[in-house]
C-alpha cells in the first residue's frame, strides 16, 4: 500500500503508530464526502501524509458525530469523543488508532491543542444550532470548524514556515466553508439548519421561512449568486497571496478545487435548495492531478 512509502517518507518507524496512521488514511478515503480530502492528502509531499490524514481522520470523525443519528444523541457523541480527545492527549496516546496518531501529530509539530478547542467550540454550534445573524459571525465559526484544522495541515507541510501566514490560512477556510454551505444548503435544510447570513437575506429581501421551506424565489436566485461571488472574487486573490511559499501549488489546487464547486452551486440553480452539489470525482481529480504530479514518486 501507498501509505508504508508515505510512513518511510515521514521517518515513522513505530509499529503501532504505522498502524495507527494507515487506519487514519484509509477512514479519510472511506468516508464519503472525506474523499476530497484524501485527493488533498495525495496532493501534499509524502512526508506530511501521514500526519495530514490523522488530522483530517480526526476532523472527520468530529464532524460526523455533530452532523449525523438522531438529533436527541449528538451532543452526547460530540462530548464523548471530545472527552476521549483530551484523554487521549493526557495520556500520551490511545488505544483507538485515530486519536493515538492524532496526539502524536500534535506533539512532533508541536501544534497548540488551541486547534482542537476552537474546532470543538465550533461544532458545538452546529450541535445547538441557531441562525447566523452577521457574515462576520459566520467567518467565526468558520474560521474554528475550518480555518483551525486547517492551519494544522499547512503547519504539517510547511513546519513554523507559515506562522505569519495564519491570517491568510483562515481567510482561504473561510470562503472554502461557505461554498461547503452553499453546496450542502439542501441538506442543512432537511437538518433544520440555515447556514446563510441573515442580514445578507434581508439585503436581498429574501425570507428565511421560504428558504427553510425550499421556495425558490428570484430574489433567492441573487442572494445564492452574491454569496458565490463571495468565493470567485475572493479565492484568486488569496491564491496571490501564497505565491513563493511552500505551499503555493497546494493552494492553487485548493483554490481550483473550491471554484469547480461555487460553478456547480450556480449551474443547479433552484435545484440547490433539494439536492447537494458535487462535481464528479473525475472533475475533481482533474484539478489535484497537477498538484499529485509534483510529488511523485509517492
Amino acid at each position: 500500500m501507498l501509505v508504508r512509502r508515505w510512513l518511510d517518507a515521514a521517518g515513522i518507524t513505530d509499529p503501532v503508530l504505522r498502524d495507527c496512521y494507515t487506519v487514519c488514511a484509509r477512514e479519510v478515503y472511506g468516508i464519503g464526502g472525506a474523499r476530497d480530502a484524501y485527493a488533498g492528502v495525495r496532493a501534499a509531499p509524502a512526508a506530511a501524509r501521514p500526519y495530514m490524514a490523522a488530522l483530517a481522520a480526526h476532523g472527520c470523525r468530529a464532524d460526523v458525530c455533530a452532523d449525523t443519528g438522531p438529533v436527541e444523541d449528538r451532543q452526547r457523541q460530540l462530548d464523548d469523543f471530545a472527552e476521549a480527545t483530551w484523554a487521549a492527549f493526557a495520556g500520551g496516546g490511545s488505544c483507538d488508532p485515530v486519536l493515538h496518531a492524532t496526539v502524536h501529530t500534535y506533539r512532533t509539530f508541536g501544534m497548540p491543542l488551541s486547534l482542537i478547542e476552537d474546532m470543538f467550540i465550533g461544532m458545538q454550534r452546529d450541535v445547538g444550532f441557531r441562525d447566523f445573524v452577521t457574515y462576520a459571525e459566520l467567518c467565526q465559526w468558520a474560521g474554528q470548524v475550518a480555518g483551525a484544522p486547517f492551519y494544522g495541515i499547512t503547519w504539517a507541510m510547511a513546519g513554523t514556515e507559515l506562522t505569519a501566514a495564519q491570517p491568510l490560512v483562515y481567510k482561504l477556510a473561510e470562503l472554502c466553508q461557505l461554498t461547503d454551505c452553499l453546496c450542502d444548503l439542501s441538506e442543512d435544510l432537511d437538518d433544520g439548519r440555515l447556514y446563510l447570513p441573515l442580514e445578507d437575506l434581508d439585503q436581498f429581501g429574501v425570507c428565511p421561512e421560504d428558504v427553510k421551506a425550499k421556495r425558490w424565489t428570484p430574489a433567492m436566485a441573487d442572494l445564492i449568486a452574491f454569496e458565490a461571488a463571495r468565493v470567485t472574487d475572493g479565492l484568486p486573490a488569496l491564491a496571490v497571496e501564497w505565491e513563493d511559499t511552500p505551499v503555493s501549488s497546494y493552494i492553487n489546487a485548493v483554490v481550483e478545487h473550491f471554484g469547480l464547486h461555487v460553478a456547480g452551486v450556480l449551474a443547479a440553480g433552484q435545484d440547490v435548495l433539494h439536492r447537494p452539489v458535487q462535481p464528479s470525482m473525475s472533475h475533481c481529480l482533474n484539478v489535484w492531478r497537477p498538484a499529485m504530479r509534483a510529488v511523485i514518486p509517492c
